[in-house]
């Protein structure tokens, strides 16, 4: 079985892939987008296409790059540098081997909620209005903010148990 570093590693290594690739399509989209539309003279179904475009992919880069931002306020308050506070769980890997095993989900979950998250926007903003793209975009974007927001509430939950557990 591996470590549990190993685990949140490898999803680590995957949300930097899943964040540059959807860093890039939200460039690429955006400088489409300037593009097709300066392009688009006077029709003005493309000119609308257009410019879509470059609001859905400003949207996503705001979005990812947001999400990150608070993202890491949120673990800043919580613990500094890390997401969980110094000396978590507090004594109690001893009791139980369930802990280290919790972190490790928690941290692969919120990993891969910013992956699906960030590829979502990206996708979302590139996808035509009916088209397949924009269903799968917005469905990355839900999962993944479903993802994180177990990730945060699981670790809230843990972090608070020990916490009224020690006193």
């Amino acid at each position: 079985m591996p470590s549990v570093a190993a685990i949140v590693d490898t999803a680590f290594r995957l949300f930097i892939v899943a964040e540059l690739t959807a860093k890039y399509i939200a460039l690429c989209a955006l400088v489409v987008g300037v593009m097709g539309y300066w392009a688009s003279g006077s029709n003005a179904r493309r000119s609308l296409r257009f410019q879509g475009m470059i609001l859905g992919a400003c949207a996503a880069l705001v979005a990812i790059f947001g999400l990150s931002a608070f993202y890491d306020l949120v673990a800043y308050v919580m613990g500094g540098s890390g997401f969980l506070p110094p000396g978590w769980p507090y004594g109690a890997v001893g009791a139980s081997e369930l802990l280290p095993i919790a972190q490790a989900v928690s941290g692969m979950l919120s990993f891969l909620g910013l992956a699906c998250f960030s590829l979502g926007a990206a996708l979302w903003a590139v996808g035509s209005p009916c088209g397949q793209t924009r269903t799968r975009g917005y469905h990355g974007v839900t999962y993944g903010l479903v993802m994180i927001g177990v990730s945060m509430g699981g670790t809230l939950f843990t972090v608070f148990a020990s916490v009224f557990t020690a006193l």
